[in-house]
């Protein structure tokens, strides 16, 4: 049974200058493009990135190896993070020396308030620790700052050579942590 759609075109100013009917067969996957045979390599061919050396894939120069593929992510790489970049006047090769760091993502004070606000918005924060608050705090900060509010089953990558840098500044006493994690369900 043909479908019949109707098609409408509009000028720039949004007024209707054209309406036509069509009696058209609509076939599944009739838009679906095609596979490229010339297009990416199969995955299993695909080097990873924890089998490179971090040269290969980093450019900023701040990366190092992380224990997963998908927390191997150079802060160049991303047009979240590039764009905030591209907001400093001097040229900065790497988040990590962009000027606007410090006071977002690693200030005490700025980490204080960021748990305020949490605290309002999902009660208090259950994590023990100060440093392990702050760590959480300021990934958070760094990812609202360069993606926005994403909600509660969104989750950003955050920049490898940024995960390191809030790491020194709020270590683990034990050298343990937990690295990226999928939003649940």
């Amino acid at each position: 049974m043909p479908l019949t759609l109707l098609v409408a075109c509009t000028n720039v100013y949004g007024g209707c200058i054209a309406m036509a009917r069509r009696d058209t067969v609509v076939q599944p996957f009739q838009f679906e493009p095609e596979l490229d045979p010339e297009g990416e390599a199969p995955e299993e061919t695909q080097t990873l990135r924890l089998q490179q050396d971090v040269s290969e894939w980093c450019s900023c120069g701040n990366c190092a190896t992380m224990p997963t593929e998908v927390e191997n992510v150079c802060c160049l790489e991303i047009p979240q993070v590039t764009r905030r970049l591209q907001e400093v006047d001097e040229e900065v090769s790497c988040m990590t020396d962009h000027p606007g760091l410090e006071p977002v993502c690693l200030n005490v004070y700025s980490l204080q308030n960021a748990c305020q606000i949490y605290r309002a918005d999902y009660g208090p924060l259950q994590l023990r620790g100060i440093h392990h608050r702050y760590r959480y705090l300021a990934y958070r900060s760094f990812v609202s700052w360069c993606w926005g509010l994403l909600g509660g089953r969104i989750r950003a990558v955050i920049p490898v050579c940024v995960v390191l840098h809030i790491r020194r500044e709020f270590p683990d006493a034990e050298g343990h942590y937990v690295g990226f994690r999928l939003a649940l369900g």
